[in-house]
């Protein structure tokens, strides 16, 4: 295993596929999917600084690349900031995971995609990887669908999506050859531009192209589905990235920032406004994770002015805040036996779930960016940016922030509301003061000392030097 693409992508994928064998020994299977993606982030931080490490007087050398079936796989030390980053994903949603209800095939497809994910990030010619991608929807299927049942309308519309999005990349894949030999045929950047972008838009779930999102997270487990759309953010990130750093056609567009702001903005105001209306607390969870890619790709327009600090910034907390948001409805999804989610379903909960009910508050104020949170920092920045260049895109952002403020009040009345059959005993374990309370500490820290999150990754985005070129 002296190669960054076996350790780092064959050997998940592989022990992803065993944990399946191991499913029936379910604490067995539960550690190993705790323990595998920690210690392969843990190896990818060791080896981002250099290839060659001793270890126990042992000289450890890996290999950066390997070909396979024609095509090259290459992962280099200064980019294995990602790939921890990645599997550290991956250990965050399977460390809780007995708290709650999920997926029979979650602790083994988590990890596999996980390395699917890896893979798209470093397949060489790049825009194969958009075929990867497709692989990952396809295996993703059984993660968001319950054992046995048929597939809901949901899940049908998530693959009608992700797959339209496969045929707009390759296309503009075929189109990168005519463009780099005629530099000066601007219709055809434009049409390359436009398949790309909408290619991004259906995979990420960016407004007008979402209707997929509240559909499948009603249909879903809030847990497995969760993972599915935070890894797939983090990742998308990434490969944006990649793309703009591999095809200077596509970043010296002269229009491609102002419709980068547009596509941002409308994605904020869009995400908060619906989010008002809805009754459905999963539902609501959708527009949260449609509103912050809505934020990245923002972030996107600005990379000349910092652009690329922000993201770094926002990485960890922006993935600890969805995390912690999601933590708190799939508790509560499973103690009070509610599939659904409603926000009715929630009258009076403060009163049997204190702790519980207190940390989905906090985290929506976290993930909104309220100031002594862990997002503040990172979102500040980037609207003080925003201010600067465009008062609309800034109207934008403050109405769909109202937006999420009025779906935080409604959803704290209902909590507080008094059960009309008298007071309801509380039924939260004590245990779960000591998750809780760590959770909220961590990003009050996150918001006061942001380099407690931004510091471990500095240096994840230092591969993307063309950037700026």
């Amino acid at each position: 295993m002296n190669n960054t693409v076996l350790l780092f992508v064959a050997l998940p994928i592989a022990l992803g596929l065993l944990l399946i064998l191991l499913e029936r020994w379910q604490r067995f299977s539960a550690f190993l999917a705790v323990l595998i993606p920690l210690s392969l982030s843990g190896l990818a931080l060791i080896f981002s600084q250099s290839l060659n490490v001793s270890f126990l007087g042992q000289f450890l050398v890996l290999e950066d690349s390997l070909s396979v079936f024609g095509r090259s796989i290459q992962i280099g030390a200064n980019q294995l900031g990602m790939v921890a980053l990645l599997y550290f994903v991956c250990f965050l949603w399977n460390l809780p995971v007995k708290f709650f209800d999920y997926n029979h095939w979650f602790k083994s497809l988590s990890l596999i995609i996980s390395g699917f994910w890896v893979l798209v990030q470093f397949i060489n010619p790049f825009l194969y990887s958009a075929l990867v991608v497709e692989l990952i929807v396809l295996i993703s299927v059984p993660l968001l669908s319950p054992r046995g049942a048929p597939a809901k309308a949901g899940i049908m519309r998530y693959l009608t999506m992700q797959t339209l999005a496969l045929p707009l990349v390759l296309l503009s894949g075929w189109m990168v050859a005519g463009i780099e030999t005629s530099p000066s045929a601007q219709a055809l950047v434009s049409r390359g531009a436009f398949l790309v972008l909408t290619g991004f838009m259906l995979w990420a779930g960016v407004f007008p192209l979402h209707s997929w999102l509240p559909m499948l997270s009603e249909e879903s487990q809030p847990w497995s589905h969760s993972f599915l759309l935070v890894i797939t953010q983090v990742s998308l990130t990434f490969f944006f990235l990649h793309f703009l750093n591999q095809y200077p056609w596509l970043r010296n567009l002269e229009q491609l920032g102002l419709v980068l702001k547009w596509m941002g903005s409308l994605s904020i105001v869009a995400a908060g406004g619906l989010a008002a209306f809805q009754t459905n607390l999963k539902r609501i969870s959708s527009y949260i994770y449609m509103a912050e890619a809505g934020y990245i790709i923002l972030t996107f327009a600005y990379l000349p002015q910092g652009g690329l600090d922000i993201i770094t910034m926002s990485l960890l907390p922006r993935i600890f805040g969805l995390w912690s948001l999601n933590f708190a409805i799939s508790y509560l999804s499973k103690n009070i036996a509610s599939e659904k989610m409603e926000l009715e379903d929630l009258n009076g909960i403060i009163y049997r779930f204190p702790r519980t009910s207190g940390l989905l508050i906090i985290s929506f104020l976290n993930i909104i960016g309220m100031p002594l949170f862990s997002l503040f920092p990172s979102k500040r920045i980037l609207w003080g940016i925003v201010t600067a260049d465009n008062l609309v895109f800034q109207v934008l952002g403050i109405l769909g922030f109202l937006g999420f403020m009025i779906v935080i009040l409604r959803t704290l009345n209902i909590m507080i509301k008094k059960p009309e059959h008298g007071e309801q005993e509380k039924v939260e374990k004590p245990i779960m003061i000591l998750p809780i309370a760590l959770i909220i500490l961590i990003m009050v820290l996150a918001g006061t000392i942001p380099q407690l999150f931004s510091a471990p990754i500095q240096n994840i985005l230092l591969s993307f030097n063309n950037l700026f070129l």
